[in-house]
């Protein structure tokens, strides 16, 4: 005799709930029989199997939508194809997963032996997360350029040191000015760099005293203070204040920068740097090829232009005098496929649709492949001269 099952025992022989059995009934994964008189649901065991592919489908990450089509309409091919895109996108979870347990590891040691009312913690929360993408930011330029050692080299010819100075690096991370111009710093020239505990600022701590402890750096040339920009008191005068890619993680920036005016010595200055608008427009371009409608990406790019608008305006409000220069960076993509992901990256607002039409655009891309056998983009990087009077 056939066996058969209601909906409350499928449910309990599958571990789910007959809410969920009544919602994939809807999708058209799972369709009952039904007693013609009652119209009472009954499963087969037929049914019992495909309720297996459809929660071994749900373990591998997949939408009920993609079940719907693994399940019924793809060959072979397509059913791989759609195997490798899921593959791609749980790594991208993935990725995105650990970036979140690096933070929470932070906010771990931010509690310990230290007490906090909820908002204070919620602000070093926030500082940790933000941190946490400026990290990622680097890691990207790094992987797809030679920088940063050009960029630590640009920004440092630019600061024009000189010996017995005192320099402030406001957010110091990874310390990429420093370690790729070690060997350049001239005699008695004392660097303070500020930054949190529980970013890449601890690496750049112990190189320090590596470098130290190999006497290839006078003890003391490079000192470390613990705290958020926005809250620590500067109370020395310094000749130059480096602030790297900072700005965009400041809530008040007029008020820091009048903190940096007033702690600038006579003809002192403030380098400050962040990313321009010239990796957008090659994107875009790029994409404006390929997409028939670019609004989101339009929108996008306006809004862009405000901000860094708004970023410039700060600074002139402070400072006397502010001077632009700006910083070439080219970006290699050894395949079409890490040439997406970078352009997914940087577009969220098409992501969406770039990705459902993931194989026609890989060809596109692939179309645009330089001589050399590499996919390549352009971006510029503005550095900011800024004086307490004219220079």
């Amino acid at each position: 005799m056939k066996q058969t099952y209601t909906i409350g025992e499928l449910a309990q022989l599958a571990g789910v709930s007959a809410k969920t059995l009544r919602v994939y009934e809807m999708k058209g994964l799972l369709l009952p029989e039904r007693n013609k008189e009652n119209r009472y649901r009954s499963y087969t065991e037929e049914a019992v199997r495909r309720l297996e592919q459809i929660q071994l489908m749900k373990y591998l990450g997949f939408s009920l939508e993609q079940i719907a089509v693994f399940l019924s309409q793809y060959e072979t091919a397509g059913r791989e194809e759609l195997l490798l895109a899921q593959k791609r996108l749980l790594e991208r979870k993935r990725a995105q997963l650990d970036s979140v347990i690096a933070c929470v590891e932070r906010a771990v040691e931010e509690c310990k032996g230290n007490e906090m009312d909820t908002n204070s913690f919620l602000q070093s929360l926030g500082s940790i997360v933000k941190n946490q993408k400026a990290d990622e930011l680097v890691w990207r330029l790094m992987k797809h350029s030679y920088e940063p050692r050009g960029w630590s080299e640009f920004i440092f010819e630019q600061a024009g040191l000189t010996e017995g100075m005192c320099v402030l690096d406001a957010g110091a991370g990874y310390g990429n000015l420093w370690r790729y111009n070690l060997s350049r710093l001239p005699k008695k020239l004392r660097v303070t760099c500020i930054d949190r505990h529980n970013t890449h600022a601890d690496d750049f701590f112990e190189y320090v005293k590596e470098k130290e402890n190999a006497k290839e750096l006078a003890k003391g040339q490079i000192s470390f203070v613990w705290n958020d920009l926005e809250l620590i008191k500067i109370s020395e005068k310094y000749h130059c204040i480096f602030f790297n890619h900072v700005a965009s993680f400041i809530q008040d920036r007029r008020k820091l920068y009048r903190r940096f005016y007033d702690s600038l010595k006579e003809n002192g200055k403030l380098i400050c740097t962040w990313g321009g608008l010239l990796l957008f427009e090659n994107v875009t371009g790029l994409l404006g090829d390929f997409l028939e409608d670019t609004t989101p990406l339009d929108a996008k790019y306006k809004k862009q232009v405000s901000v860094l608008r708004q970023y410039e305006t700060e600074l002139y409000d402070i400072f006397g005098k502010v001077e632009q220069r700006t910083y070439l960076t080219k970006l290699h993509f050894a395949t079409a496929e890490e040439y997406m992901d970078y352009i997914l990256q940087v577009c969220k607002p098409v992501e969406a649709e770039l990705e459902q039409r993931r194989n026609e655009f890989l060809a596109f891309l692939q179309s645009r492949k330089k001589g050399n056998g590499q996919y390549e983009f352009v971006r510029d990087t503005y550095l900011y001269c800024c004086g307490r009077e004219e220079m």
